[in-house]
């Protein structure tokens, strides 16, 4: 009988692998379909012109052109869109210092007023390390973090390499950054889905952030949502900190008329 039992325990966590195999799979070939697509246009305001900046930042696997549906709903007069690239072989700290970099070396070279720094998946844990020095006070004005795994997830412990390795949760890397959100002093909000099969939505969020929960929407499809596209193009308009904490994160959802119609699944 407990042979039995065993042998039934056993195959039930064989099938749990082979979902979370599946699910990782999937996530990258959509992500590899994603960067052979054409690139979104190049912004019509000059980086030397713009008075607001929105700087996106792509995920574990992607590249720029996940932006592309994104990229196009922004921008305007005045308004300049910058994608960031990086290589996630590299750990999370580090990522985050270069990111600081290049927006300080932006922000300088603009002269821009407000900044919108804007990261999907492993894009948003690096956005948060790059906030995590408070070299950037003064010069982020608000966050908009899609699907970031900011409290980890349990598909990092299949890959831990590079950046990937510091997504496992409660790695030292992800605990050292579960107060900035709270100390950066900008609005920040966490967009994440209830369908999302890669980074569950609690996991999408921290303290100090204003999350926005949507359905049916998967991890990649939540770039190509009109939706989740519009709302991401209002949270980008030019904002000033506040310097006011936030209590406590509460998950809230999409009001019904703006929900995503999409039901495409990671």
């Amino acid at each position: 009988m407990d042979s039995t039992s065993s042998l039934r325990r056993h195959l039930r966590e064989v099938r749990s692998a082979l979902r979370v195999v599946v699910s990782v799979l999937g996530t990258l070939l959509l992500a590899a379909l994603a960067t052979g697509r054409a690139r979104a246009p190049r912004p019509e305001t000059p980086i030397a012109a713009a008075r607001s900046l929105v700087v996106l930042v792509h995920g574990f696997g992607a590249g720029p052109d996940c932006w592309d549906a994104v990229a196009g709903a922004l921008g305007g007069p005045g308004v300049a869109v910058v994608t960031h690239r990086y290589t996630w072989t590299a750990r999370v700290e580090e990522l985050g210092a270069r990111l600081a970099d290049e927006v300080e070396d932006l922000a300088r070279r603009s002269g821009a007023r407000s900044v919108t720094l804007v990261g999907h998946s492993l894009g948003g844990v690096i956005v948060t390390a790059g906030l995590a020095d408070g070299r950037l006070a003064g010069v982020v004005t608000r966050v908009v973090t899609v699907a970031a795994p900011l409290r980890g997830t349990p598909l990092a412990r299949l890959f831990p390499v590079g950046a990937v390795r510091d997504l496992r949760p409660a790695s030292p890397a992800l605990r050292g950054l579960a107060d900035v959100p709270r100390r950066a002093g900008v609005p920040w909000t966490a967009v994440a889905s209830h369908t999302d099969v890669v980074v569950a939505a609690r996991a999408a969020v921290l303290d100090g952030t204003t999350p926005v929960v949507v359905d049916g929407v998967g991890h990649c499809g939540l770039l190509r949502d009109a939706g989740v596209v519009t709302r991401i193009a209002g949270l980008t308009r030019p904002a000033r900190p506040t310097g006011r904490r936030r209590g406590p994160a509460a998950v809230h959802a999409l009001p019904a008329t703006a929900r995503p119609a999409l039901t495409l699944v990671a």
